[in-house]
C-alpha cells in the first residue's frame, strides 16, 4: 500500500468514528444498557441480606488454598443477587483463622508486613463474596460449606452496621485500589466457561492489636497470580493498601485460557493545549478459540469513557465506576464469532500536566489509551490534533504533518509493535542529525525546550551518538531509522521505541559520569525494554537492571581515564549498604528521591529483586534501589563471573547479552529464561547464583587477611575443613609467596561466592585469581614471583556486593 493510501486508510476510520459519534448523539453515553443486566451489577455492588441465616452449633470448615477458617459457633448470613442467587456469606461469631503462603519468598514478604511468617488469628465477622456458591468448591474449599444450607435456620435480619461493613470493603477497594469487586463478580457470571473467583475479607480480634488491618484474601483462578492478601489500614494516611502477598498455587491448576491479543490502535487524539485530551480511537483485538463475553481494559482514571462500540456501530454496555481502573465491555455473541474483534471508544478528560515551560507531558504515560493484558504490545496509527502555534511529539515515522482547520495535524506510525507509547506537546528547539550509514548510525532528533543552551544539547546529542555507536558495536544493530528525543520538564525519564524522553537532569545535569549514564540508560532500553521486553512484574528487572548497568558500562568506556565507573559501582555499594550516597548525587535524585529519603528505606529487608514493584509498596526507593541498582550490581558479578582473568576480557558477557537478544527479540521473557541463557555461556549451573542475588535477600560480609612469606619457608598447613586453591610452581630463593584466608559472615550457610583477589608487584606485574568462599571461608595461595609484593586487593574491581572488613 502507498504511504498516501496508508494516511488516507487511518484518516477515514478515524471519521467514521467521528461520525458515530454525533449520529448517536450524548443520550447513549451510559454504560449498562441492559435492564437485567444493570439490576444485576446493582445488587453485586449491594447484595441483599436474606430474612434468615444459618445457625453454625458444630464446627464447619471453610478452606480455600493455603487459608483455612473454622467457625466454632454463630450465624451465616446469606446474601442474595437480583436472581436470587448466592453471591455472598457474612459469618458472625467465633472462629479461627489460619493463612500460611507455601513459597520461604512470600513467607518473607508476609513476616515483612505481618511481623511473622503466619497468620493465625481469632475473628467475629467474616465475609465471603463470590460469583456462585460453587465457586467455593471450584476454588478448593471443602464442601461442608456447599451443605451448610442443611444447617437449622434462624430469624436474624442483617443489623445496619454490618450491611455498611459490606459497603465499606467494597468502597475502600474502589476509592484506594481502582478495583470494582461488583464488575469481577458480574464478569464472573457471564462467561460461559466461569471461573473460580473468591473474596474473604476480615478483622482480626482486637487482643494483640488496638487497631488491626482489615485482611482480603482472593482467590482468582484466571488471574496471573491467583493467590492474593492484602492489608487494609482504613485510619492510615497515604498509602492505605498493600499486596502482602501475591503468589501462584503449590498444586497445578488447571490451565489458563488463551487471553485476547492487542494488535493495534488507530484514530484521533485531540488536545485543546490546556491540558485537556479527546480521543475517538479503534482497537483491533485477536481473539483466541474460546470466545470471550467481557473484556477488561485499563485506562487512566484521569479519562471519562463516553462510549464503546463495535465496528458495525452497535453502543455496547459497559462498566466504569467513578475512580476505577477498569473497563468491562460486555461483548454481544455474534460480535465474538470471529477470530478478530474491533472496537471503538471515545474518551475525554484533563490528561496532560501544563509545565512553567509551557510543555504538555502525559500525566499518565501508558494508560492514555485502554490496554488489554499487561502491556502487551500493539502498534499505533494515530492522528494528533493540536493548537497551530504547537507541535506533537511520539515514537513512530511521521508519515504526514499538516494545518488544516485551525488545528496543526500530524499522523505517526509505530515502527514496530511497542508494549507502551507514549507523546509530548509543546513548543521545542529542534536539532537533528542525520543518519551516518558509515558508522551504522540511524538520524537522531533532540528536542528540547526553547531556552535550552546550545552547548546543554550538544552534549546531549554526543552522548547519544556515542552510546548507539558503543551499544551497536556490542549487542547488535539499532533496528529503527530514526530516535526521537525530547527534554521532559519531570525528574522522570522513559524509553520507548525509538523515543525517549529524557529528565531536564539528562539535558542540564554537570555531574560527570552519572549523567552521561542517565542519558545512556534510555538508549540502552531501545534494546532491553523495548525490542526485548519482560514477562511480568517478577522480571522487569531485566529491563531496568539492565539499562542501567549498560549506562554505567557506557560511562566505563567514554570516560576511562576519570575512574567514574568505579565511583557509581561504590555508590550503588554504599546505597544498598550503607544508605549512603544516593547514587553520587544524581542516580536517585532522577527520581525525585533525597538523602532522606534514602535513610528511610527498608534497604535488604524490603525483599529480593524478584519482588519487583512490590519491593515500593513502604518506601517507594526501595524498588528503585533493589531493581536498578542491586540488579545492575547483579549483573556487574555476572560480568565478572565471566571475564578471562588471564586477558580481562569481557567476550564472553557481552556474547551472553547479544545471544539474550537475539532469542528473545520482540519476546517478553522471564528470569529463569536470562537464567538458561547464561548457563549456556558460564558453562555450567547457575541455580546458586541466581537464587542468591535474585530471590533471596542476603548480601555477605568477608573478613580476609593476607600473609607474604619468603619462598623459601616452608608453606604452613591449611586449616581443617577450609577450601585451598593452589597452584603447582616451584619456589625461588628470591620470591615471595602469598596467602589469604577469607571468612564470610551474615549470609545462609549454603550461600557461596567466587571472589577475585589481585596480587600487585614492585616490577609492575600483577595477578588476579579467584577463591571460592563459603560458609567454612575460603583460603588462596598465589605461587612464588620473583619480586617484592606491593599491594593485595581483595574483591578486585567491586566484583561482589558485599561488606568487607579488612583484618
Amino acid at each position: 500500500m502507498l504511504p498516501d493510501a496508508r494516511v488516507f486508510t487511518c484518516l477515514f476510520a478515524a471519521a467514521m468514528i467521528a461520525l458515530f459519534a454525533q449520529t448517536l448523539g450524548a443520550t447513549q453515553k451510559n454504560g449498562l444498557r441492559d435492564r437485567e443486566l444493570r439490576r444485576l451489577y446493582q445488587s453485586l455492588q449491594k447484595p441483599i441480606p436474606a430474612d434468615s441465616a444459618w445457625a453454625i452449633r458444630d464446627t464447619l470448615l471453610v478452606q480455600l488454598p493455603d487459608f483455612k477458617a473454622t467457625l466454632h459457633s454463630g450465624k451465616i448470613t446469606v446474601l442474595l443477587d437480583s436472581t436470587q442467587t448466592v453471591t455472598g456469606l457474612l459469618f458472625e461469631g467465633q472462629a479461627h483463622l489460619e493463612f500460611r503462603p507455601p513459597h520461604a519468598l512470600e513467607q518473607f514478604q508476609f513476616s515483612r508486613f505481618a511481623k511473622d511468617s503466619l497468620l493465625s488469628c481469632t475473628a467475629s465477622q467474616i465475609l465471603w463474596r463470590f460469583s456462585r456458591l460453587e465457586a467455593l468448591s471450584m476454588s478448593g474449599a471443602s464442601r461442608s460449606i456447599l451443605n451448610a444450607a442443611q444447617f437449622p435456620r434462624i430469624h436474624a435480619p442483617l443489623h445496619r452496621k454490618a450491611q455498611d461493613w459490606l459497603s465499606e470493603i467494597s468502597e475502600a477497594l474502589l476509592e484506594h485500589r481502582g478495583y470494582n469487586l461488583a464488575a469481577q463478580l458480574l464478569r464472573r457470571r457471564v462467561e460461559e466457561t466461569p471461573s473460580a473467583f473468591v473474596l474473604c475479607a476480615f478483622y482480626p480480634d482486637r487482643d494483640l492489636n488496638p487497631f488491626p488491618p482489615l485482611y482480603l484474601y482472593f482467590f482468582d483462578s484466571a488471574a496471573e497470580e491467583p493467590i492474593t492478601l492484602l492489608q487494609y489500614f482504613p485510619k492510615r494516611i497515604g498509602r492505605p493498601f498493600y499486596t502482602v502477598c501475591s503468589y501462584k498455587p503449590t498444586h497445578d491448576p488447571p490451565p489458563r485460557q488463551p487471553a485476547p491479543q492487542l494488535m493495534r490502535y488507530t484514530g484521533w487524539v485531540e488536545l485543546d493545549g490546556g491540558g485537556n485530551m479527546e480521543a475517538d480511537l479503534g482497537v483491533n483485538i485477536a481473539l483466541p478459540q474460546t470466545k470471550p463475553r467481557t473484556l477488561s481494559f485499563a485506562l487512566s482514571t484521569e479519562l471519562d469513557l463516553a462510549w464503546v462500540r463495535s465496528e458495525q456501530g452497535d453502543t455496547l454496555d459497559f462498566i466504569r465506576a467513578k475512580k476505577e481502573t477498569d473497563i468491562t465491555v460486555f461483548l454481544p455473541a455474534p460480535a465474538v464469532s470471529a477470530d478478530t474483534l474491533r472496537l471503538l471508544f471515545h474518551y475525554d478528560g484533563d490528561m496532560l500536566q501544563r509545565h512553567e515551560n509551557g510543555s504538555l507531558f502525559l500525566k499518565d504515560p501508558v494508560f492514555w489509551v485502554p490496554r488489554l493484558g499487561y502491556l502487551n504490545r500493539a502498534h499505533y496509527s494515530i492522528v494528533f490534533k493540536c493548537p497551530p502555534r504547537m507541535r506533537v511529539l511520539t515514537g513512530g515515522r511521521l508519515v504526514r504533518d499538516w494545518h488544516e482547520g485551525g488545528f496543526h495535524l500530524s499522523f505517526y506510525r509505530s515502527f514496530l509493535p511497542a508494549k507502551a507509547a507514549t507523546f509530548c506537546l509543546g513548543n521545542f528547539s529542534a536539532d537533528t542529525l542525520l543518519a551516518s550509514p558509515e558508522l551504522g548510525l540511524p538520524q537522531i532528533e533532540i528536542y528540547s525546550m526553547a531556552r535550552r543552551a546550545l552547548p546543554d544539547r550538544k552534549r546531549v546529542a554526543k552522548d547519544l551518538a556515542n552510546s548507539l555507536y558503543f551499544f551497536q558495536n556490542h549487542l547488535g544493530d539499532f533496528p529503527l531509522p530514526v530516535l526521537r528525543v525530547v527534554e521532559s520538564p519531570t525528574m522522570h525519564s522513559q524509553g520507548f521505541p525509538g523515543f525517549v524522553t529524557l529528565s531536564w537532569l539528562g539535558f542540564a545535569g554537570h555531574v560527570t559520569g552519572p549523567t552521561e549514564a542517565l542519558r545512556s540508560h534510555e538508549v540502552a532500553h531501545q534494546w532491553f525494554g523495548n525490542l526485548l521486553g519482560w514477562a511480568t512484574y517478577h522480571d522487569q528487572w531485566l529491563s531496568e537492571a539492565f539499562a542501567e548497568y549498560l549506562g554505567a558500562l557506557y560511562v566505563e568506556w567514554v570516560l576511562r581515564e576519570d575512574k567514574r565507573f568505579d565511583e557509581m559501582l561504590q555508590a550503588w555499594n554504599n546505597d544498598l549498604l550503607n544508605r549512603g550516597n544516593v547514587g553520587v548525587s544524581i542516580g536517585m535524585q532522577r527520581f525525585g528521591f533525597s538523602k532522606q529519603a534514602l535513610r528511610k528505606s527498608e534497604g535488604e529487608k524490603a525483599g529480593p529483586v524478584w519482588m519487583g514493584v512490590r519491593l515500593g509498596q513502604k518506601e517507594p526507593l526501595d524498588y528503585y534501589m533493589q531493581t536498578y541498582e542491586k540488579g545492575a550490581y547483579v549483573l556487574h558479578m555476572l560480568r565478572w563471573l565471566l571475564r578471562d582473568l588471564d586477558t580481562d576480557s569481557d567476550q564472553r558477557f557481552w556474547a551472553l547479552l547479544a545471544d539474550f537478544l537475539q532469542r528473545y527479540q520482540a519476546a517478553e521473557p522471564a528470569s529463569a529464561d536470562f537464567q538458561k541463557i547464561a548457563e549456556s555461556h558460564y558453562g555450567a549451573s547457575l541455580d546458586w547464583f541466581f537464587q542468591q542475588w535474585i530471590y533471596e535477600t542476603g548480601i555477605p560480609t568477608y573478613a580476609w587477611s593476607y600473609t607474604i612469606l619468603p619462598a623459601a619457608l616452608e608453606r604452613p598447613a591449611s586449616p581443617i575443613g577450609l577450601p585451598v586453591a593452589s597452584f603447582g610452581v616451584e619456589p625461588r630463593q628470591d620470591a615471595q609467596l602469598v596467602r589469604v584466608q577469607v571468612r564470610q559472615e551474615n549470609v545462609p550457610p549454603h550461600f557461596e561466592m567466587p571472589i577475585p583477589i589481585t596480587v600487585e608487584y614492585a616490577d609492575g606485574a600483577s595477578d588476579t585469581r579467584r577463591v571460592l568462599v563459603n560458609h567454612e571461608g575460603g583460603v588462596l595461595e598465589f605461587p612464588a614471583y620473583p619480586a617484592k609484593v606491593t599491594r593485595v586487593l581483595f574483591n578486585t574491581g567491586n566484583a561482589v556486593l558485599c561488606r568487607v572488613v579488612n583484618n
